[in-house]
């Protein structure tokens, strides 16, 4: 039995657990949990470990399928998978949610994350959800994979439809594997596994505050509008809810003063021992947070970025 493997990645819902799902033949190991932080804004359940999957290709060839958490906070897992579970894949496959604010910083980062594990393999970029949101193209995708140095293909794909899934499989394995009949491969699945339309939906219905209070070390938070008008907030300290709206009032004003910098969109006030107050602000909003001053930046910064994201698709769905 020829034994292959295929690695996914990817952001947090752009379908690495669908994706396996569709294929395999039998039920898919996932350790799901329910989100604990941003992610209930776009799903209840999140992966913590890996997703897991078996394809049969022919009576002596088979596949398995892995997938990453997509959460930062897992990142030990990542490297788990890529140096032992699947170390030895014949590819990755690296998806991308064409509904993110930018899908290209995704691509970046998950190449940084990966980088030596993709250059000793095929990488394929699948992107998901271009139903809903068409840009950015295929012609995009490509030419920011050349600048980023990726002689890649680039597929637009529905991680519900297992024909579609089975292609990117098609395309890592057909050059090494030529005993498979693929379109007898792709009829068992779709009389096995179907194909369904249950698949992302901004599901969670729940305020910008609670999603932000759902992470780990923050302890307040404020939502203002364009006019720097309180929008809502749970902070109860008067000082710290002046601070913060002082910050984000000099966050315009230095934008206006020094245009050569640009538009400033984060201010962040910290010490040894005392609450970080921060600001964050994307087009005509801002979230204010107050959090623990060992809380990573980075992945609060990150956090309230994609919170200030998902609270614009939901007013635009509304």
């Amino acid at each position: 039995m020829k034994d292959y493997k295929i690695l996914f990645t990817g952001s947090v819902c752009s379908g690495k657990s669908t994706a396996i799902r569709s294929l395999s033949d039998i039920d898919t190991l996932d350790t799901d949990a329910r989100a604990s932080d941003v992610t209930v804004r776009r799903k209840k359940n999140t992966t913590i470990a890996m997703d897991y999957g078996v394809l049969d290709l022919s009576h002596n060839a088979r596949v398995h399928l892995y997938g990453t958490p997509g959460q930062e906070r897992f990142q030990f897992m990542w490297e788990m998978l890529a140096k032992e579970f699947a170390h030895d894949a014949i590819g990755m496959v690296m998806l991308v949610d064409n509904t993110r604010k930018d899908p290209f910083r995704d691509i970046r980062f998950y190449a940084e994350a990966f980088g030596d594990y993709i250059k000793k393999r095929r990488l394929i970029i699948a992107v998901t959800h271009a139903d809903v949101e068409p840009n950015p193209s295929i012609d995009e995708y490509y030419k920011f994979a050349k600048e980023l140095g990726f002689f890649t293909s680039v597929m637009f794909v529905d991680a519900r439809d297992p024909r579609a899934v089975l292609g990117i499989v098609e395309e890592l394995i057909s050059a090494v594997e030529q005993s498979v009949e693929w379109d007898k491969v792709c009829d068992r699945i779709l009389d096995s596994n179907g194909f369904t339309l249950d698949f992302y939906k901004p599901i969670y219905e729940e305020s910008l505050l609670d999603a932000a209070m759902n992470k780990r070390g923050i302890s307040g938070a404020m939502h203002l509008g364009s006019d720097q008008e309180e929008l809502c907030s749970n902070i109860n300290e008067p000082d710290n809810k002046a601070i913060l709206t002082s910050i984000s009032k000099l966050a315009s004003a230095i934008s206006e003063k020094a245009d050569f910098m640009g538009k400033v969109s984060n201010v962040v006030v910290a010490g040894p021992e005392v609450t970080t107050l921060s600001m964050f602000s994307d087009q005509d909003q801002a979230l204010c947070l107050c959090s623990d001053h060992e809380m990573s930046l980075p992945v609060l910064k990150q956090q309230a970025s994609d919170l200030l994201q998902w609270s614009q698709e939901n007013e635009h769905l509304a």
